[in-house]
This record gives structure tokens, sequence and C-alpha cells, in this order.
């Protein structure tokens, strides 16, 4: 934070300084991340720093938040610098051994609540499976937000796994949300009472070998975002395996790639027992999630 003007480094003039700071160096929402780093090494809350424009943080905390800076703009992502991410209006633990949780994957917790209130509204239960679940974010925010439902979350991860488990307990769903380990749509064998499935979500890996990423993607886990030659591996077996694992008229929801609606509707046709897929756009208009059930 050079060109001090003799000015006090208040908390506004570091935002400002930070924001066009992250603007140069191509950083994602340049002031919600100053926000959000600067909010972490104050300890408070990211709304708290709108009060606080005149406060002049200590030498300690400005030197923290220094460091948080520099790391940020060599695109480290933001979540795993505050090790926390907010996700349909939940907090979550983040860690470099999950993917850090986006807004367009809200899509498919949106889909599975819908699916799953009217399921239990006919008063009986529902169960869901969570696949490739990483951080647990579309698992817990679907039983937080269905509270008749149990779910089984899956990845193959063991880190991943821990910091599913310490995400359905903070959010108060560990009693309902089973964490365990398994490859796609494989059923573990202490987890067949569960079965079968009302519903179904995945956001696997479905990014093609040596296609390029953003830079702060590059920071996240290999394993959980590459998928052979066309990005498609994991798609194709999961939506092949979805039918046996699915209830009568239950509910397949997965995220995919641009550019991929019309492989991934090849694939749920193939399928033979899924119905034509809705395909759901994301907040940028790019064809994202589809949508499909199991014919009764």
């Amino acid at each position: 934070m050079s060109g001090d003007s003799g000015e006090p480094w208040t908390v506004l003039k570091l935002l400002n300084w930070t924001k066009d700071y992250f603007a140069r160096r191509e950083v994602d929402s340049p002031r919600l991340s100053a926000e959000v780093l600067l909010a972490h090494t104050l300890g408070c809350r990211r709304i708290e720093l709108y009060t606080r424009f005149d406060h002049v943080p200590p030498d300690a905390q400005r030197d923290a938040f220094r460091e948080l800076v520099r790391r940020a703009a060599e695109h480290e992502p933001v979540a795993y610098l505050t090790g926390e991410k907010e996700f349909y209006s939940l907090a979550f633990r983040v860690t470099p051994d999950v993917l850090v949780p986006r807004g367009e994957t809200e899509l498919l917790v949106s889909e599975a609540v819908a699916h799953l209130r009217a399921v239990c509204a006919g008063g009986r239960s529902a169960t869901f499976w969570d696949a490739c679940t990483g951080s647990g974010c579309v698992a817990v925010a679907v039983a937080v937000n269905v509270r008749e439902a149990r779910a089984l979350a899956t990845d193959l991860s063991p880190a991943a796994l821990d910091v599913a488990r310490d995400n359905a307990r903070r959010n108060g769903v560990a009693d309902r949300v089973r964490v365990e380990q398994a490859d796609l749509l494989d059923l573990p064998d202490s987890c067949a009472d569960l079965s079968p499935f009302d519903a179904i979500t995945a956001n696997p890996p479905y990014v093609a070998e040596g296609d390029a990423v953003a830079p702060s993607v590059r920071h996240e886990p290999r394993q959980a975002l590459y998928a052979g030659a066309d990005g498609l591996d994991c798609l194709r077996r999961l939506i092949a395996q979805a039918p046996a694992r699915l209830g009568a008229g239950g509910m397949l929801a997965v995220e995919f790639g641009a550019g991929q609606t019309d492989a991934v509707r090849e694939l749920i046709v193939a399928a033979g027992t899924l119905g034509e897929p809705r395909i759901l756009r994301d907040h940028q208009g790019i064809e994202r999630a589809a949508v499909t059930s199991k014919k009764a």
C-alpha cells in the first residue's frame, strides 16, 4: 500500500485503495474481495465496516491485511485466505482441499429443496444424495431448508469429507447428513437404508483436460475440476448410474460446463428411464445445470 499522502489509513481509504489495486490485478469482485478480507482481518462482519469508515486499524492489523491483499492479488482464492465462504445464506468452512462454493451451484439447492418439499408435503420423509460433495455445501444447504429430509453426502477425497462433516456440524444438520466416501454413485453398503433416493444432486468435475481455467481456479483441487479429454467422464458415468439409485419420480440435478448442454442432454436421454431435461441458466445467462426425473 504505497503512495501514502500522509493521511491516515482509515478503513475507507484501505477499501478504496485495495478495490482499485484488485481491479488492476483482475481479481474477481474487487470491492467485495477487499471488504471480505478487511472484515476478516478486523474480526468484524462485513456490514460493520460501513460504520467504521473513519477507524484507523493498528499497524499489526494493517500488516496482516497487506499480506492477505498480496496473496489475493496473486489470485489465491479469497475464501481460502479467510477459511470461509457464504453459500445459500449459510457460512461454510473452506480449505484448499475443496472447491470454493459458487453462486451457480445454488441452482442445485433450489431445485432439490423445491422437489423434496413437494415430496414431504405428502406426509412422509425424504432422502437425497449429493455426490461429489466437496465442502458439503449443497447437502447441508438442502438439509437446512428441508427438515424432513435425510441426506447422503459423498466424495472420493478423505480431506474433503472432513470439511463436509465439519460444515454439517456447524450448520446443525450432522444428525441428518451422512458423510461417506464413495466414487460417484457407488452406494456404500452402510447407506443402503436410504435407497431409493427422492433426489440426487451433483457438481462433478467437468473441465476438459488442457482447457484453460481462471487464475484463481488453478489453486483449487485438480481432481475436483478435470474429467477427461471432453470433460464428460464423470457426468457420463453418473448419469448412467442415476436411474438405479432413484425412486419413481425421483429428481436428478447436475451441474455442467459452458458448451456441454447438448452432450449432457444426450446422456440423459440415452439413460432410457430419465425424462427430457430442463436446462437452467446461471446468473450470467450461461446454461449451467440440467434437471430431470425418473419416469414412473
